[in-house]
């Protein structure tokens, strides 16, 4: 019994990590999706940002908590290159103000 999201199939589903790898043929070749459960990641931040004290004290702050495969696909290269207006543009931007543990703009 094959397991379908629109016309995509599922071809993997890993129950530990949440991970599920879905592929759909094109006419062409296959398009595969990867997606990655981040429902308590974004809940997680939400309360950490929600916690945070105003006032930053010490050297280290977090900022942010984001899925490993985003970090490797988007953030890593910026980072080796040393691309701060990057990272922070990334991180104000809209969508991915989720992965965020402090407010105001980083």
């Amino acid at each position: 019994m094959a397991i379908k999201d629109g016309d995509f199939e599922l071809v993997s589903y890993d129950p530990k990590t949440g991970r599920s790898v879905w592929r759909m043929y094109d006419g062409a070749r296959y398009v595969y999706r990867t997606d990655y459960p981040v429902t308590n990641l974004v809940s997680e931040n939400a309360a950490v940002r929600n916690s945070a004290e105003r006032v930053w004290r010490g050297d280290w702050h977090r900022v942010a908590s984001v899925p490993l495969n985003i970090f490797h696909e988007q953030l890593a290269p910026a980072i080796q290159q040393s691309d701060e207006g990057y990272i922070s543009r990334w991180l104000n931007d809209g969508d991915n103000r989720a992965f965020r543990t402090k407010d105001g703009r980083v």
